[in-house]
């Protein structure tokens, strides 16, 4: 047999050495691939257990709250002015961006409402001033004055629940028929609005305006929002919904009961 021919027949040092070095390079990749995929795991478990231990903390506060709020209110037997009063200073003291409380019956929204410098800072920060992701019940910071023929506010809409989850039940017509009172404690006041529309929307519909200078500016957005021909005050409530995109939003509103 000829050298050549002996060559051929040979093992070839060369392909075995690239063979191991494939098989060196395949089996740290996936060890690689293991730990990053352990890593994420990790921070993604880390940061469901961070986002629960806060939204319970933030139901625990909230439940405070409106322990405290009956408490004032029962102190006297009643919601008398001297009850509201004292409610009013008190969550003041707490926070001096509280301008309200709002309870609506049949759900578990019963909570006080602050107002900002802008519609920012309330999307993750408590009642308490401190960063929470179940943020605070908000009145738009537009909204500033005695006499609001419109009034926004805003709350989230929480897998868990809470804070404006229950509004998802006045989209059943039944529901918004036997609980269709919303309860503003303003000033020593009770004021109440009935509820005559909820619906799936998104942030471009007109429930959204507030550039209403005008009686004639109010009458067309009153008639846009199919507002009972008798409302001279509107109050909209908006939370957010996954069913349609980062853009759909929740729409419950109300006109003000006359006295």
């Amino acid at each position: 047999m000829k050298e050549s021919e002996k060559a051929a027949d040979a093992p070839s040092e060369q392909s075995g050495s690239k063979g191991s070095f494939r098989r060196v390079t395949i089996t740290i990749g996936l060890i690689i691939a293991i730990v990053i995929f352990a890593v994420v795991a990790l921070f993604t478990t880390l940061a469901v257990i961070s986002n629960r231990s806060n939204l319970r903390a933030a139901r625990e506060e909230y439940d405070f709250l409106r322990e405290f709020a009956g408490e004032i209110e029962s102190e006297s037997g009643g919601t008398g002015t001297a009850q509201l009063s004292a409610l009013d200073i008190e969550m003041r003291q707490i926070n001096p961006d509280y301008v309200c409380w709002i309870r609506i019956d049949g759900t578990n929204i019963d909570y006080p409402v602050v107002r900002g410098q802008d519609n920012e800072k309330y999307l993750h920060t408590s009642f308490y001033g401190e960063e929470s992701d179940a943020g605070a019940i908000f009145m738009d910071y537009r909204n500033v004055g005695e006499y609001l023929r419109h009034t926004i506010i805003y709350g989230h809409n929480l897998i868990q629940g809470g804070m404006f989850t229950d509004l998802r039940k006045f989209l059943t017509g039944s529901f918004m028929q036997e609980n269709n009172i919303i309860t503003l404690i303003v000033n020593d006041n009770e004021i109440k609005f009935e509820i005559f529309s909820a619906r799936l929307s998104d942030i471009h519909d007109p429930a959204y305006n507030l550039d209403l200078g005008t009686p004639r500016d109010f009458a067309r957005f009153a008639d846009r929002i199919n507002a009972p021909l008798t409302a001279d005050q509107i109050l909209t409530l908006s939370t957010c919904t996954s069913n349609r995109g980062d853009d759909a939003r929740i729409i419950v509103q109300a006109h003000r009961l006359t006295d």
